[in-house]
């Protein structure tokens, strides 16, 4: 696994520029974002994805399949971003493609990949990466209209083998529940499709068309019920059962009360989840589970023998349930060795993820 995670925004100076709303501030709990700049989402995509493969300590040429993932535009308009990510990654000619599913494309990208992976026996490495930069003139990160959400900029990549990992994929389903699509169009006209920069999206608005409180009740209910069902028959399909899960990774959140809600159904107990670990970043769209498991890695909160559920969403409209076994420590988690793994603490003792510092022009000239 790989990130790169960009220099934060307080929610204080958000606030003091008029981005905020500061009873939203005063109430949920965000300290930050991550602010990309003029870094683009792509290119933060391929430093993520160079630290993942030198972390693998594999080469570029081994990957057998390349998937980009990201929730919001990457580019201009009829332009290839993964194909962009993927020449910068490799030389070989192999397939590349472009995973739309909201905040769940890398979670749903890996069911994708390990099935391609099977396919053929030839077949050994898949690339997926995870990128947005939300720093559009058509999108408020700190006001999008949707329940108590923040989002920050930002990027991951995971590299699944059939050879070799730190951590062994037992279980993924992903599932959908496509009568709530409408939540998310609202009034929209299909067409003509907007696809200007000058009209700022709310969710609210296109919400409102079905009554906002009932359409954000509607939809957690719906996902509620269609998520614990879902988890339970992949933990069922992993040969563990909820008590066995060490942690769970899932959608960044600044209030206890999203931890009870995803997991109480299942049987696992909130504290189990990251707790405020993201909240001074934002919810990172596509990112947030996986930069998950590399921080309880990285901080010694889980270690070889240990479950991790990851718990993935996106847009209303479709849920992953992942589950992991870590097989061992790798070098790059590199924690005292006198801590316990296996924690329940709310990541108390977090330490930052590392940053990078670097422009777009550095990763265009390697």
């Amino acid at each position: 696994m790989g990130k790169y995670l960009p220099d934060v925004m307080s929610a204080e100076q958000a606030v003091e520029l008029g981005l905020y709303d500061p009873e939203d501030y005063n109430w949920y709990g965000w300290t930050g974002a991550t602010v990309a700049g003029d870094l683009s989402a792509p290119d933060m995509a391929i430093l993520a994805a160079r630290q993942a493969i030198e972390r693998a300590g594999r080469a570029p040429h081994d990957i057998d399949l390349h998937m980009h993932a990201g929730s919001w535009k990457q580019g201009p308009v009829g332009w290839s971003a993964h194909q962009y990510v993927l020449r910068h990654i490799t030389d070989r000619d192999i397939p590349s493609y472009l995973v739309w599913q909201a905040c769940n494309g890398v979670m749903s990208g890996m069911e994708l990949a390990a099935s391609y992976l099977m396919a053929v026996p030839e077949r050994s490495e898949a690339l997926l990466t995870g990128a947005d930069n939300l720093g559009t003139p058509d999108f408020n990160r700190w006001s999008f209209g949707l329940q108590n959400g923040v989002l920050g900029d930002g990027a991951t990549a995971v590299l699944l083998s059939k050879d070799e990992g730190f951590a062994r994929l037992l279980a993924i389903k992903t599932v959908s529940t496509s009568d709530l699509e409408h939540l998310y169009r609202g009034d929209e006209p299909l067409v003509p499709t907007s696809v200007d920069n000058r009209t700022q999206i709310d969710f609210r608005e296109r919400m409102s068309s079905v009554g906002e409180d009932a359409a954000v009740e509607w939809m957690v209910n719906r996902q509620g019920e269609l998520r614990a069902e879902t988890a339970l028959a992949t933990l069922a399909e992993a040969g563990i059962g909820p008590e066995d899960v060490t942690r769970v990774t899932h959608v960044f959140t600044a209030r206890e009360a999203y931890l009870k809600m995803i997991l109480d159904p299942i049987g696992i107990d909130p504290r189990k989840g990251l707790g405020d670990f993201g909240h001074g970043w934002g919810h990172l769209t596509v990112n947030d589970q996986i930069l998950g498991v590399q921080h309880l890695m990285e901080t010694g909160q889980v270690g070889p023998g240990d479950h991790v559920l990851m718990v993935g969403h996106g847009g209303g409209t479709t849920i992953t349930i992942i589950v992991v076994r870590i097989e061992h420590c790798p070098a790059w988690a590199e924690y005292p060795q006198d801590r316990a793994h296996g924690s329940t603490d709310p990541v108390s003792s977090a330490r930052e993820p590392q940053r990078v510092r670097v422009t777009a022009d550095t990763v265009r000239s390697r």
